[in-house]
């Protein structure tokens, strides 16, 4: 396999198994490695310029049809051996960007030695708080007698991990929000940044693992990190990925949020954001640590353990997580005189 070719397959081995709406259409059964040799080489190649349309039907059956039932039983052990990975680092303090690590090393780098008695474990055994990548590595290569290259495992952790803001960056210059109303449940237009949130919560996995809820009220939003304990007050430092709740001044800062949006980073005393419905569109901002104009900032992923509250895989709650705002005319429309002048409400 040429080394081009050899590139591609693990950048599309990223795709399937590190974004979760694609996991959840094809199921346990998809190992990216693998499944690269049932496809054709110009689809391995395509994903280099984003033009791979994934049929997951036609994948089902060429694995399938291409796979003895011994390597199919393996390959649907798959989703369980990410779950134990997942439980076992959740219960050793790690939290979501490590367990993510864990899940790359075993089915990119680990798969065929995932058999051995105790692999979940020893692998777990590999990271420590507050280690670089290399150190990781160097701990795997040692227990596991590999020869895994610390700069390529960082290079894919890049590419594999999709966080809200790279969501949201890929909407910016969006015009009406009807994409995101419309996948809340809206049948005509709202006030849309909660929306927003939440789709993008959605498409990077942040909903189903319960790091965020589905909202289409600012005020639902705020009440369920607040509940959560994953609050923090206005005045302080932010970082990446976390969701800003605004108190516009001109409303008279009640207490109440009045907008929402995505931190993207922070940078020399400023935070920079991406927000849904900004004048009805979808624009980057940014605003000074502090602002008396930010009410405050929802955590999205706990600091060293994955939330307990997040819901089976298997149920339908999986998909509305516990404030879910049901989609009604009046959930938007609280503060419309104000929506028609700046475009954002409770809503958005």
């Amino acid at each position: 396999m040429s080394a081009v070719a050899g590139a591609a397959l693990k950048k599309l081995a990223t795709v399937f198994l590190f974004q979760p709406k694609t996991w959840k259409i094809i199921g346990g059964i998809v190992l990216g490695i693998l499944i690269i040799l049932v496809m054709p080489l110009v689809a391995i190649l395509s994903i280099f310029s984003g033009q791979l349309e994934l049929d997951t039907e036609a994948l089902r059956q060429a694995i399938e049809a291409n796979y003895s039932e011994e390597r199919l039983s393996r390959l649907q052990n798959l989703e369980g051996t990410m779950q134990d990975i997942e439980s076992t680092m959740s219960a050793n303090g790690f939290g979501w960007q490590q367990i993510q690590k864990a899940q790359m090393l075993y089915s990119l780098m680990l798969y065929e030695m995932a058999a051995d008695p105790g692999f979940v474990s020893k692998l777990a055994g590999c990271f420590a708080q507050g280690q670089t990548d290399d150190q990781l590595v160097a701990a795997v290569n040692q227990a596991f007698g590999t020869e895994i290259d610390p700069a390529e495992f960082t290079q894919l952790m890049q590419g594999a991990v999709r966080g809200l803001a790279a969501v949201a960056r890929t909407q910016i210059g969006q015009q009406g929000g009807e994409p995101y109303w419309s996948w809340y449940g809206f049948e005509s237009r709202v006030e849309w940044c909660a929306c927003f949130v939440s789709w993008c919560a959605d498409q990077s996995g942040y909903l189903d693992r319960g790091f965020v809820p589905k909202f289409s009220l600012c005020s639902d939003g705020v009440t369920w990190f607040q509940q959560q304990g994953r609050w923090l007050d206005g005045t302080a430092e932010p970082a990446g990925d976390m969701i800003i709740f605004f108190d516009w001044t001109r409303k008279g800062q009640d207490g109440v949020a009045d907008h929402v949006g995505i931190v993207e980073k922070v940078e020399n005393g400023m935070v920079y954001t991406i927000e849904g419905n900004s004048s009805d569109s979808c624009r980057a901002k940014q605003y000074p640590v502090g602002d008396p104009e930010i009410l405050g900032y929802g955590v999205t992923q706990p600091a060293s353990t994955a939330p307990a509250e997040t819901p089976a895989a298997e149920t339908p709650a999986a998909e509305t997580p516990a404030v879910e705002t049901a989609p009604t005319e009046a959930a938007e429309t609280e503060t419309a005189e104000a929506a028609v002048e700046s475009g954002e409400a409770n809503g958005g």
